[in-house]
């Protein structure tokens, strides 16, 4: 089917076409038809899907003229992705005359209250941020008709489900409410129970899925010499454009700064940087100013570049569905990507979740001429010293327990010339 057979308005199928947008997605296909009916929807399906339109066209369809006050509201759990979706909601309404607010904290109030006064059709934010407007009054939601939760088991894991609860009591009962999460665990299926009149569930996998054009492997490596394998794993595959996810805020900086010393752009993202320099990095790195990202989970979440040709798991996710996620931000756009998964001695256990998840045993890789040194054994219940390591935006020590030696290795990679550098020394993004 093309979006033709939906029956927009005018406006909306303009923006398509002037967008190339003529196909829908899967997710796409089977949540709007049921939107454009008036249901509640649970859309089970992860970023990179196309969930974004498929919750604003049909918001637009039913948009009113001659509204002050938001008809729309979609709360999100990082800043990142409220800039995402308002971006989406400015390009794809912009011949409704839409108008966008973005409320999220990190960032002075006053500018986001003004506009809030002039008059708005769709406001965008973080639970924080918009939760101080509402219980102060410079929001208000007895006209919204539409309350989306984007990326719902996101904002369980950062601990703002309160947020959103608080949000959706002072929201009025007859809104359709869409709900969009990876994964539903038990707090977000009561969370619906409690504020969706009897929703329709579409849901396009469970998140275990790993998209054929991404080649990932684990790379078993000892702890102490992880720096200097993916130093020398980016020398051999010369990525454009790298993404790095590690386990803790301050980890960020450390492999920050290891690389630029090796000549790499780097700019790095993590709750240690201002919401305004954050903002910045990642315009950067999308434009191709830095050709490594290195980030934490909670930083990147909700990042949408289709060009990354390599992502590196320095540290394995707390969570094995989080490892899916990670490794889909390459191989998108129907683009091959590679992904590689660095497992210490400290890692067996996590990496065996992964691949009982997935189901299926995950290659095991390791570099021809590196100098590897033994895994140690190490004792399962014992974790390694990290003083002051904390993960991003928690007051955890970010230790992980300790396993077996990850597996034993098949023989691969191969070897290359030295990658050329750009400026070197450069403090673009410093932590």
């Amino acid at each position: 089917m093309d979006f033709n057979e939906f029956q927009f308005r005018d406006e909306i199928n303009k923006a398509l076409d002037e967008a190339g947008y003529q196909k829908p997605t899967p997710i796409q296909e089977r949540a709007i038809p049921i939107l454009l009916q008036g249901h509640d929807l649970i859309g089970v399906a992860e970023t990179g899907t196309g969930k974004t339109l498929a919750f604003l066209l049909p918001f637009f369809q039913n948009l009113r003229s001659g509204q002050s006050e938001p008809q729309g509201l979609v709360i999100c759990p990082t800043r990142e992705l409220a800039i995402q979706v308002a971006g989406e909601a400015e390009r794809f309404g912009k011949h409704l005359g839409l108008r966008v607010v973005l409320a999220y904290g990190g960032t002075s109030s006053g500018e986001q209250k003004r506009l809030l006064t002039e008059g708005v059709d769709l406001v965008v934010g973080t639970p924080g941020r918009l939760l101080d407007f509402v219980t102060s009054a410079w929001l208000s939601l007895r006209r919204a008709t539409t309350v989306v939760l984007d990326e719902a088991d996101r904002m369980l894991d950062m601990g703002f489900i309160n947020d959103v609860d608080a949000i959706l009591r002072k929201s009025p009962m007859s809104r359709q409410t869409m709900l969009f999460s990876a994964t539903i665990p038990d707090e977000i299926k009561k969370l619906a129970d409690r504020y969706m009149l009897h929703p329709e569930t579409v849901t396009m996998h469970t998140g275990t899925r790993v998209t054929a054009t991404v080649e990932h492997s684990f790379y078993p490596v000892a702890e102490k010499q992880k720096e200097a394998l993916v130093v020398e794993i980016m020398r051999r595959e010369k990525p454009k454009k790298t993404l790095i996810f590690t386990a803790t805020r301050e980890g960020t900086s450390v492999l920050a700064l290891t690389l630029r010393r090796r000549r790499w752009e780097v700019v790095s993202l993590s709750s240690l940087l201002s919401q305004a320099n954050r903002e910045r990095a990642l315009t950067a790195f999308r434009k191709g100013e830095f050709d490594v990202l290195v980030a934490t989970d909670v930083a990147a979440r909700g990042l949408d570049i289709d060009d990354i040709d390599l992502v590196v798991n320095y540290d394995l996710p707390m969570q094995p569905e989080d490892y899916v996620h990670r490794i889909g931000r390459t191989g998108r756009a129907k683009r091959e990507g590679k992904a590689v998964t660095l497992v210490s001695e400290y890692d067996s256990r996590r990496a065996g979740d992964i691949e009982r998840l997935l189901k299926k045993e995950v290659d095991r890789v390791q570099l021809e001429n590196f100098d590897y040194l033994p895994l140690p054994h190490v004792s399962p219940r014992a974790r390694p010293a990290r003083p002051g390591a904390r993960r991003d935006g928690k007051s955890s020590s970010g230790a992980r327990p300790r396993g077996g030696g990850g597996g034993r290795p098949r023989r691969g990679g191969r070897p290359g010339p030295p990658r050329k550098g750009g400026s070197g020394g450069s403090d673009k993004g410093k932590s």
